[in-house]
């Protein structure tokens, strides 16, 4: 990682992470490490309706945080039809009160928030944001792989 000066009148931003500094002193990013491109390449915002969305940081990570937590669900629903118990206080006490439609609710719920948590700590800090939604897929695999590990040996 070089600190030379760049020569497009310092309007750049990372190709990797969007990331886009008041003055550009450094030839990487400081989050990703990535190199600097000119702002007239950076990523364009989708329109929809009146206002714009940028385009999220970690869309794969995303997909893999979706699919586990789904899997989680089922694997729960499948293993209460089974005659076992929800280890979860809280997802318990909504299954008991509202059944599947508020155990899924609640899931979908879960998993919007920690999208938006990814994607705030992701846009002042790319680094950190990406970590951290590894870290949710990990921590969201864990009782799913408990799950199959209860399945099989029973």
């Amino acid at each position: 990682m070089s600190n030379q000066r760049l020569s497009f009148d310092d309007s750049a931003v990372c190709s990797q992470c969007g990331y886009q500094p008041a003055t550009v002193s450094v030839a990487f990013c400081p989050g990703c490490g990535s190199s600097f491109v000119p702002a007239s390449r950076s990523r364009k915002r989708k329109r929809i309706g009146w206002f714009a969305i940028p385009p999220m940081l970690h869309p794969r990570c995303y997909k893999w945080f979706v699919f586990i937590s789904a899997s989680d669900v089922v694997l729960t629903w499948f293993i209460l039809l089974l005659g076992g118990t929800e280890v979860n206080v809280i997802a318990d006490a909504v299954i008991a009160n509202a059944g599947l439609q508020g155990i899924l609710i609640y899931k979908f719920c879960l998993v919007v928030l920690v999208v938006m948590i990814c994607e705030i700590v992701g846009r002042r800090r790319p680094g950190v944001g990406r970590n951290l939604a590894r870290a949710a897929i990990a921590i969201a695999a864990l009782p799913v792989v408990l799950s199959i590990a209860q399945l099989v040996t029973a």
